[in-house]
This record gives C-alpha cells, sequence and structure tokens, in this order.
C-alpha cells in the first residue's frame, strides 16, 4: 500500500532555514528544532523512499549472519541469504572499533548499499536504487519485468520501497503471477542516494548532506534546549555496538550451540531516521515521538579457543598450554613451571644456562652412556710352509 502524509491545511509552513547567529563566532546556524519536527525534511524524506531496504525495522531485529573465523573478519555470512563485506576488515585485537566502513550483498549477489560509521554524529548511508516487476505480487510473479534490480535484501524482508510498506507488500507472489501480493498497478520502487551526517571532532557541530543534494548546518546543543525538548531523540544517529566476546575456559564445549552463543562476540549497526506518517500538530511532528530505528546487520564472532587450548600462555598458565592451576595438561621437559605439579616429570628445578625455573626430565630418564666395545679379535697365525723334498 503506498504511503502518505497527510497534513491538514491548518499547517504552517515550517521554516527549516531560519538562521541563528552564535554570539562572538560569526557562524550561523539553521534552526534544528524545525528540521526535526518536519515530517518533510530532507532526512524524513530519504527514510520514507528507502524505509528499511538493505536492513529490518527495530533494534535487534537486523539480518543475523556470522563469521567465518575470528581471525578473518571480512564477511558476514547472513542466514537469510547476502553478506556485509567489511573494507577494511575488523581487527579483532582492536575491539570495539571506532569506525568501519561496510558494504550491504543481497541474496543476489547485487549491493544494496554502502555505509561509514566514525562517531554517533558522523555516518553515512547509501542505498542503491531498486525495483519491483510491474504487476506482480512478489519475487515469483510472472506479471511482467524489473525496471531495476529487485528491492529483495535478502533478509527474508523482501521489498523495502517507498510503496511497499516496510516491504511486506510483495510477499504474497507466487510462480503463477503474484496472487495476494502488492497492488498490481504500481511499480514497488526506491530512489535511493546517499545522507552524510557529519560532526568534526570535539565540536557540537551537525552538518546534514541529504540525497536531494541539500545541506544543513546545525548547532546539536540547540535540540536539549527548552523549546526543543523531546525532539532531541529524533536527532540523525547512528549506533555500532560490539563485543569480542568472553575467554571460553578450558573444558567449555564449543560444539554446542548454546556454549558458542555465551562466549560468542558480536557487531551490530543501526541507524535512527524520523518516523513514519508521524503525528502532528500546527508546528509538525509532535512531542515525545519516537525514532524510527533501522538495524542493518547483526554478526555473531566466533568464540576464542578455551583456554589451554589456544596456542597461547595465558592467566595462570605457566607455559603455553600447560601448567598452573586450571590446566589439566602437564608442561613437558624444557618449558617453564612453577611447582613440580605443573610437570609430567614432576621435577621443576632451575636451569643452570638460564636462571629460570623449567621441567626436567625424570630422575633414572637421562641418557645412559655409551656401550663399550668389544676387543677386536687375534688373528690367526700364519701357517708355515712345507719343507721341500730331498733329492
Amino acid at each position: 500500500m503506498r504511503r502518505y502524509v497527510m497534513f491538514a491545511a491548518a499547517v504552517a509552513p515550517i521554516l527549516v532555514a531560519a538562521a541563528v547567529t552564535v554570539p562572538g563566532c560569526g557562524e550561523e546556524f539553521e534552526n534544528i528544532c524545525a528540521f526535526l519536527r518536519d515530517p518533510n525534511s530532507c532526512y524524513a524524506t530519504f527514510h520514507d523512499d528507502i524505509n528499511d531496504r538493505c536492513g529490518a525495522p527495530g533494534a535487534g531485529n537486523g539480518p543475523k549472519g556470522s563469521f567465518a573465523t575470528r581471525e578473518k573478519l571480512d564477511v558476514c555470512f547472513l542466514e537469510g541469504g547476502g553478506q556485509v563485506i567489511f573494507d577494511p576488515p575488523l581487527d579483532i585485537a582492536a575491539f570495539p572499533p571506532t569506525s568501519v566502513s561496510f558494504k550491504r550483498i543481497d541474496a543476489q549477489a547485487q549491493e544494496c548499499g554502502s555505509f561509514t560509521y566514525a562517531g554517533e554524529f558522523t555516518y553515512s548511508v547509501t542505498i542503491n536504487p531498486c525495483g519491483e516487476p510491474e504487476n506482480a505480487g512478489g519475487a515469483g510473479g510472472a506479471g511482467g519485468s524489473a525496471m531495476l534490480p529487485q528491492c529483495d535484501d535478502g533478509s527474508g524482508n523482501e521489498g523495502g520501497g517507498s510503496d511497499g510498506g516496510g516491504g511486506n507488500a510483495g510477499n504474497g507472489g507466487s510462480g503463477t503471477g503474484g496472487s495476494g501480493g502488492g497492488s498490481s498497478a504500481e511499480v514497488l520502487s526506491v530512489h535511493g542516494g546517499t545522507v552524510s551526517i557529519t560532526t568534526p571532532e570535539g565540536r557540537d557541530i551537525l552538518d546534514v548532506s541529504c540525497a536531494d543534494g541539500t545541506s544543513h548546518h546545525f548547532n546539536r546543543i540547540d535540540a536539549a534546549e527548552r523549546e526543543c525538548g523531546g525532539f532531541d531523540q529524533l536527532l540523525p544517529r547512528a549506533v555500532l555496538e560490539s563485543s569480542a566476546g568472553l575467554q571460553p575456559p578450558p573444558k567449555a564445549d564449543l560444539t554446542d550451540a548454546e556454549e558458542v552463543e555465551k562466549y560468542a562476540g558480536f557487531i551490530s549497526f543501526r541507524v535512527h531516521y524520523p518516523p513514519f506518517d508521524p503525528q502532528t500538530d500546527n508546528e509538525g511532528i509532535v512531542k515525545e515521538t519516537p525514532a524510527a530505528v533501522v538495524e542493518y546487520f547483526n554478526c555473531l564472532i566466533p568464540p576464542a579457543a578455551p583456554l589451554c587450548f589456544n596456542g597461547e600462555k595465558d592467566g595462570l598458565e605457566t607455559d603455553i598450554d600447560c601448567g598452573g592451576t586450571l590446566c589439566d595438561r602437564d608442561c613437558g621437559d624444557g618449558q617453564a613451571c612453577v611447582t613440580p605439579n605443573d610437570c609430567t616429570s614432576r621435577r621443576c628445578e632451575v636451569d643452570p644456562s638460564t636462571g629460570f625455573k623449567t621441567c626436567q626430565a625424570a630422575e633414572g630418564e637421562g641418557e645412559g652412556g655409551a656401550g663399550g666395545t668389544g676387543g677386536a679379535g687375534g688373528t690367526g697365525g700364519a701357517g708355515g710352509t712345507g719343507g721341500t723334498g730331498g733329492q
């Protein structure tokens, strides 16, 4: 069903561009309160166009997936199809990341969009244009050809176009023509484009560049002023959440799905947009209207190998994956130790060549001396020669 934003004739024009001069600075800011209240702001119309394409509505509801390995966090494979490709790859040693750049690839191997994040108020969203087949009720319909790549983001959220009501209108299609889906006379489509939100480091400036080519310059602090109270929650913002996960203990069973989830890490990304069809008064959107949240992915990071099995000297281990009070594995000869119980040989002594305690071979296990060689056998005497015969 196509969505329309209805306004009463009494609604006064909203002058977003009203300038405010900062005393002593000579810098002019637009009225951020008017911008946040305007249901036709460029940020609101962008969201009305893209809806939840490439993602899903609501925090915690984003397309779920996982990385193949913990050591290479470059591609998250989504359960419903598609990928999230990070460039550059994430570095688990640098978690939590403070900036990311990624592309969203759908189940048809098409690029749905691309995103950057460098802070709550510094991010960009690019959504690529897409369409749906004419006269078809769903992706399987045979009622027309697509003008653009289909609006199927691969997350089971098929659609997401500005005329698709969140992408649900096209799910009823079948191979016989798509009965029970969206409108048979419309092409569901997304015009797309890029919105960039920028706040210089250490400043409260909020610069908004919209897909329609317009740009706006605000003082973010103004959104907390009394006359703007109740609207600051509509500020454009992005949220990146992540965790490297918990360290599994030695006896963790990482073949069990519940154990994996318990110790796994994750990364997720969502953006706050103006709401669809908000309640309005004669000044615009009413107070305390919540933002519309679109989550673009929630990817699981495989847990680390358990202690005593990860090839590292951790915690109370006396050497790599052995010794100490946690590991059931004793250390071998030459490995570091603290007490005899750390060693297979039960001998933990100072190595005179280093001055450090190491496990020593058990008594009686030293190399024996070289065996003596037998004496050389005597050689037989040479036989005498026979005498000569008489004449």
